[in-house]
């Protein structure tokens, strides 16, 4: 004999696809998210200069914008400078670059992915009203393709922008370093409700470019102080805000595609074994008949 229609089911079904349906639109029409670099020249011949960069990238662009303050005391201090350089004391390892999925590419998976997800969610849908058989199987690459749907927008599309970047084109050695005794504090500061996420940091080096060749070889061996004229200290903060709807989606997974889906096959599966309990039960209690005696 059928069972009755899986209400519970059915209306997690509908609850996902208008989940979907909504971030595909959100995926078109908002901010994906926003990075920014802010620094200030605190010590040092820059002292008062600073600048601030901000990407916003949406589905279809990636608009970036770069403010400078204190422009004349910045190039005062790129004037005063001399092109000394020194090898670069990082590991040389092999000719490996990282290589990221550039971002035009994230652009265009993400609204396909949102697409394939709801197909995946109106299929279940269908399983679930006729109660065919295996649909868990569904289900199961339903939820893998919305965590990859995070992973693209958490993950991969900031790192995409730095991948459709061509690094290393300029004239400048990458194996050589114009700064000596480099240090930097940093702290995080980490905001899940709201999708921000943010590190305070402060360096402070020594610009040998600034430094007189008659005592250059001493400010590399040792650092001269802070009172040093080639000392140079910053403070910066640089962050990365996430559009609202990454958020939601994040929180709409933990609670619709993946603690759900589990509570309701676990209270499904407790009502099915206690009534089999109580009758195995009964079953033991019942008398049995004594065989008649000759």
């Amino acid at each position: 004999m059928r069972e009755g229609r899986p209400h519970a089911k059915l209306l997690l079904h509908v609850a996902q696809i208008i989940v979907l349906v909504s971030l595909l639109q959100a995926v078109n029409s908002q901010t994906w998210y926003t990075g920014s670099v802010a620094v200030d020249y605190t010590d040092g011949l820059p002292e008062g200069a600073g600048m601030e960069v901000e990407l916003e990238v949406d589905q279809e662009n990636a608009d970036g914008s770069v403010h400078i303050d204190g422009f004349l005391t910045f190039l005062q201090w790129q004037n005063s400078r001399n092109d000394t350089t020194i090898p670069s004391d990082s590991v040389e390892e092999e000719d490996r670059s990282m290589e990221f999925t550039p971002l035009s590419e994230i652009q265009e998976e993400v609204p396909l992915l949102i697409k394939v997800a709801l197909s995946l969610g109106i299929l279940l849908f269908g399983l679930a009203f006729f109660q065919i058989r295996f649909r868990a199987i569904i289900g199961l690459i339903l939820n893998g393709v919305v965590i990859w749907l995070m992973v693209c927008l958490v993950i991969l599309a900031p790192l995409g922008y730095v991948g459709g970047m061509d690094f290393g084109t300029g004239e400048k050695d990458d194996n050589t370093e114009s700064t000596v005794h480099q240090q930097m504090d940093f702290s995080p500061k980490i905001d899940l409700i709201n999708g921000e996420f943010d590190f305070e940091f402060t360096t402070g080096s020594y610009d040998i470019g600034l430094v007189d060749e008659s005592e250059l070889e001493e400010v590399i061996a040792n650092p001269p102080g802070e009172e040093h004229e080639s000392y140079v200290e910053m403070d910066g903060v640089a962050g990365i805000h996430y559009g609202a709807f990454v958020v939601e989606l994040v929180w709409a997974w933990i609670v619709l595609f993946f603690t759900a889906p589990i509570s309701i096959g676990f209270f499904n599966r407790v009502a099915i074994d206690k009534p089999q309990s109580i009758l195995s039960e009964e079953s033991s209690k019942a008398p049995t008949e004594e065989p008649l005696e000759s």
